[in-house]
């Protein structure tokens, strides 16, 4: 009988110890857990919030400390220094774009201001002195003055062509008339394309000026050559924010890539030029398309730009 007793007790006092070491083996599964959660699940996904722009080109600093094990913070100082880097090779990148592009329109101006001042006038002359010998000759009815008159009137066709690529080059009405008149002319020449100011009119930086002028040539054409619309309507508002530049059209519209970087490979190399000299002058730029509906160009130059 004492045998029986024994052995039970024995019994009981080992399922007690399996109970004991099963909590304990409970409460450090559950401490180990909550370890894992608190310094590896949560540091990691506070760095995986921090990327969810990167797709839409949004570059993240990671420049808070991460409170999770050693390696988290380790690969956090790794992507804040990667990101670093790459921020300051896109603006070396900018500079040295936007540093070309003030170049050409540098070397746009001066081959325009020597086409004008010498080319052209020069071949005033001619016209002008072929016109003063053909008249004695063609008084005398003589058909050397009809062949005269042809070159001058090929002459005269010559210097308004070197006049229609002076003003490609360097739009000079820009200058004398100011932003609004100069897209009102460059409008004129497409009978499909509507026109109209907002505001009262004032004057802004050379550079933001002529920045919204070749965005208004780039949607323009875009619209006129490659969208194939009907409709075409650009507007010019001024306000107390700032001048901004919308351009509509009807046409065949396209998909717009998250990245705009992307429609170099479509060759419209126009779009990101356009894009990097407004974003670098401090202003905004909106491009919204869609299929068989349409496309529109907003781009926006901020009020601090102005001049007064």
């Amino acid at each position: 009988m004492n045998e029986i007793i024994e052995h039970v007790s024995h019994l009981f006092h080992f399922d007690g110890i399996l109970h004991w070491c099963f909590l304990i083996a409970v409460f450090f599964f559950v401490i180990g857990l909550v370890w894992v959660v608190v310094r590896v699940l949560i540091p990691l996904r506070q760095l995986a919030k921090q990327t969810e722009n990167v797709m839409e080109g949004h570059l993240p600093t990671f420049d808070t400390p991460i409170s999770g094990i050693r390696e988290l913070e380790q690969l956090r100082r790794s992507l804040h220094f990667m990101i670093g880097e790459v921020k300051s090779a896109q603006e070396r990148e900018a500079f040295y774009r936007n540093a070309l592009t003030e170049s050409q329109e540098n070397e746009r101006k001066r081959v325009a201001r020597e086409i004008h001042d010498d080319t052209i006038q020069s071949l005033v002359l001619v016209a002008h002195s072929i016109e003063r010998a053909a008249q004695p000759i063609k008084a005398q009815e003589n058909p050397a003055g009809e062949h005269l008159e042809n070159a001058r009137t090929q002459l005269v066709s010559i210097i308004d062509n070197l006049r229609k690529m002076i003003a490609n080059l360097r739009p000079t009405i820009l200058d004398e008339l100011g932003l609004a008149t100069a897209i009102e002319v460059l409008c004129e020449k497409y009978p499909s394309l509507e026109f109209s100011v907002v505001g009262d009119v004032y004057d802004i930086d050379e550079m933001q000026e002529l920045a919204i002028f070749r965005a208004a040539q780039e949607a323009i054409h875009n619209a006129e050559q490659h969208a194939r619309a009907k409709r075409i309507t650009a507007m010019l508002i001024y306000s107390q924010t700032g001048v901004t530049l919308e351009v509509r059209d009807d046409g065949v519209g396209f998909q717009i890539p998250q990245q705009l970087q992307e429609l170099s490979k479509r060759g419209h190399y126009g779009l990101i030029g356009i894009r990097e000299r407004i974003l670098h002058l401090g202003g905004q730029i909106n491009l919204m398309s869609e299929l068989a509906v349409g496309t529109r160009i907003t781009v926006q130059v901020p009020c601090s730009m102005m001049l007064g």
